[in-house]
């Protein structure tokens, strides 16, 4: 179906977190283009910067497709009915724990001072679960909460903070520079917490199909280099919505 036949199908609405739209927003435009054709809709596709506004943004609108984070995408599926439908394949959220090169607890001051993006992402949930292994009690912490993982470690740099939750993709992604002023302390492990796709209002009516479609791109050469352009080389797979059920507890939602 070419742009002129789509003139007249219905229009809907697609929403990405914000964290992977910054890091090639023009895949994520490749991609609503593909949709379209292949779904044989129209699909607006604004990009958004903010996690929270993003998540209060799908909560408040009209949204159909979503690529949310596991924080969003628990309330999505919890408050709004969203139906998860692909995920990347082996592809999990973990939080490295950083310091200071040569940072010793033994010596900071109290309270020690921890800097995450937000409390409302899994990262700072995950992050929690570090603290216990460097004996601190995270009730008795001082947060610093600086919008995104990058802002996080470079507080930790400056020493703002004196630890760091830093999302895993986030801190190999970084210059070996940055790296070697920076610890890692501890990283999780838990395998449990994934970005995901996820279908809303009348396309879950159509999530069977969209995750058929999803989950096939890998074996179209054509729809594979749409995949390549968000960084989802591995292709994508299907999800039970019950995998949502250990994302939420791990938030408490």
């Amino acid at each position: 179906m070419d742009n002129f036949d789509l003139m007249g199908a219905p229009q809907h609405h697609m929403s990405v977190c914000p964290h992977d739209t910054a890091k090639n927003v023009y895949g994520w435009f490749f991609l609503n283009s593909f949709l379209q054709t292949r779904l044989g809709t129209r699909m607006r596709f604004e990009p958004q910067t903010n996690f929270l506004e993003e998540r209060k943004s799908v909560l408040d609108g009209d949204f159909h497709l979503v690529y949310a984070n596991p924080y969003s995408a628990a309330v999505f599926a919890r408050d709004r009915g969203f139906v998860p439908v692909a995920a990347p394949v082996g592809l999990f959220d973990e939080t490295v724990l950083i310091s200071r090169a040569g940072w010793d607890l033994s010596t900071a001051g109290r309270p020690v001072k921890v800097a995450s993006a937000t409390d409302k992402l899994v990262i700072h949930a995950l992050g929690l679960t570090l603290l216990p292994q460097l004996g601190l009690d995270p009730a008795n912490v001082e947060f610093v909460f600086k919008g995104n993982h990058l802002l996080a470690a470079k507080a930790v740099l400056t020493g703002e903070a004196d630890l760091g939750f830093v999302f895993n993709e986030t801190w190999v992604s970084m210059d070996d520079r940055t790296r070697k002023e920076l610890a890692e302390l501890a990283v999780t492990s838990q395998g449990v917490a994934f970005h995901c796709f996820m279908v809303g209002g009348e396309f879950v009516d159509r999530a069977a199909e969209i995750s058929s479609l999803l989950c096939g791109m890998a074996a179209d050469p054509a729809a594979m280099t749409v995949l390549a352009e968000i960084g989802q080389a591995r292709g994508l797979e299907k999800v039970d919505p019950s995998r949502l059920q250990a994302v939420s507890q791990l938030i408490a939602l």
